[in-house]
């Protein structure tokens, strides 16, 4: 192989369904929607606490609900796979 072809195959490893990461370059226009620890949604009800996984549809994030007093999951669908 060329050092070149090496850097590919090497880079390859990140594309792992079992890495706990699921790649920079998925997070653009159509695919994951960037969320943030400390992100809020629904006008400030859901507070996101950690990234719990990911898929090949969506992330899955732990929320605080600040109206319940509870912990709910966010599910942050692809838009790719609602086209």
């Amino acid at each position: 192989m060329g050092d070149k072809e090496e850097e590919e195959w090497s880079g390859s490893e990140s594309d792992d369904h079992t890495s706990e990461d699921e790649g920079a370059e998925d997070y653009r226009r159509g695919g994951y929607h960037a969320v943030r620890i400390d992100d809020t949604f629904k006008n400030g009800r859901y507070v996101v606490q950690s990234k719990l996984g990911w898929g090949h549809f969506s992330t899955v994030w732990l929320a605080w609900d600040t109206q319940l007093s509870v912990h709910p999951f966010l599910f942050v669908i692809s838009l790719i796979y609602l086209l």
